[in-house]
C-alpha cells in the first residue's frame, strides 16, 4: 500500500517537514492539520520574545503578538476554507 504524505500547511509548494525544521516543531505534527496551529504558536512566541528583547513593554508586546496570532488564525482558516471549497470563476 502506497502511503502518500499530504502537507496540511497553507503554503503550496512547501512540505510540512520544512516547517518542522524551520520552527523546530515536533515531527509528529507534520502531515496533520495541527501543523498550522503549531506554526502560528511558534511565530507568536518569537514575535513576543523579539518585541520584549527590543524593549517593548511586556503588556504591549503581548497585545501585539496576540493580535498577530489572531490575524494568522484568520488567514489560515480562510486558506483552508478556500482549499476545501475553491471558487470557480
Amino acid at each position: 500500500m502506497n502511503e502518500t504524505k499530504v502537507s496540511h500547511n497553507i503554503v503550496t509548494g512547501i512540505d510540512d517537514m520544512e516547517y518542522v525544521e524551520m520552527f523546530n516543531l515536533d515531527p509528529a505534527l507534520a502531515y496533520t492539520p495541527a501543523i498550522n496551529e503549531a506554526i502560528l504558536n511558534s511565530v507568536h512566541e518569537n514575535n513576543l520574545a523579539g518585541a520584549i528583547a527590543e524593549g517593548v513593554p511586556e503588556a504591549e508586546a503581548r497585545a501585539d503578538a496576540d493580535k498577530q496570532l489572531k490575524s494568522g488564525r484568520m488567514t489560515v482558516a480562510a486558506a483552508i476554507q478556500e482549499k476545501n471549497n475553491p471558487q470557480v470563476p
